[in-house]
């Protein structure tokens, strides 16, 4: 352990390091508007503009796509669904490369395990009118990408779409199209300055809700799975798909510390097992009181 003294000078990080409190005295560019932390050396400070893993907390859409890609997770338990988490890493990523045959891919953020691995990528977009239609952009570039991805494959590739509301995902919708059916489509592209060349997506050519999940999963398998309407689902979780209030959380947190069990909870809430994991997790409850 020691100290870090940091100072900004004319937009660049000055950054130093001593291990004992005395020593502080021989750095002499400590001012009033410095700031010291204790800590270990390695933990250096930096600037997120001179980062090339952080600089793009930066950026609002980029905030945006993390906060979507949460709040998929969170829908996904609560509608049933087991998701495996996709390494982005280069390592990771080679395993795919080395073997899909110099061709572009890219790879999505989920696999959903009980639904034959169908592959999902979560976006944050913001919705424009268009001819009377909303609509968002999908860059051309990604689609092929993802093509080439599905047929090395040999897995269905979803896209979930979120609408961007000032840097946030809106959480009352998520809309669903498959790379399969886009690249069989006729819609227009245009080009856009910052991104490329990209397809106008109308909502009207997507589905809304994760049923659509269900569907792709009985075209590419052949089985035909049990649905369920939100009515049907309601009859024996009655809060099924409703938004938790602070109340809920609150009375959550207090049922939770009582030693309740998930059970217990879920017939409490009206809400199945799932969502109540997930509302858990969220809360970071475990956590808080569990560790």
């Amino acid at each position: 352990m020691g100290f870090h003294i940091i100072n900004i000078e004319n937009g660049r990080l000055k950054h130093d390091f001593v291990v004992s409190f005395e020593e502080l005295s021989y750095i002499d560019f400590i001012t009033e508007d410095s700031v010291i932390y204790q800590g270990e050396e390695h933990w250096k400070p930096f600037k997120i503009s001179e980062s090339e893993k952080y600089c793009h907390f930066a950026k609002g859409w980029y905030r945006a796509g993390i906060r979507a890609q949460e709040l998929f997770k969170e829908q996904a338990m609560a509608f049933g669904l087991i998701l495996e988490e996709l390494n982005q890493d280069q390592k990771s990523f080679k395993l795919y490369t080395s073997n899909a045959k110099k061709v572009s891919i890219k790879r999505g953020d989920f696999l959903v395990r009980n639904y034959a691995n169908i592959e999902i990528d979560v976006k944050c977009r913001g919705f424009r009118k268009y001819n009377g239609e909303t609509c968002f952009d999908f860059k051309c570039e990604d689609t092929d990408k993802h093509f080439n991805m599905q047929t090395f494959t040999k897995t269905p590739i979803l896209i979930a779409v979120y609408e961007n509301v000032n840097s946030k995902p809106r959480d009352t919708d998520v809309y669903f199209f498959s790379i399969n059916d886009l690249k069989n489509s006729q819609l227009e592209t245009h080009h856009r300055s910052d991104v490329g060349e990209c397809y106008r997506i109308p909502l009207s050519f997507t589905t809304k809700g994760f049923g659509f999940i269900e569907e792709t999963f009985a075209k590419h398998t052949g089985v035909k799975e049990k649905s369920y309407t939100l009515a049907e689902k309601r009859i024996n979780h009655p809060n099924a798909y409703l938004k938790w209030t602070e109340q809920d959380d609150e009375k959550l947190e207090i049922l939770y510390c009582e030693g309740k069990t998930i059970r217990e909870l879920s017939e409490h809430f009206g809400r199945n097992n799932g969502a109540i994991r997930s509302r858990i997790d969220k809360l970071e409850l475990k956590e808080k009181y569990d560790g």
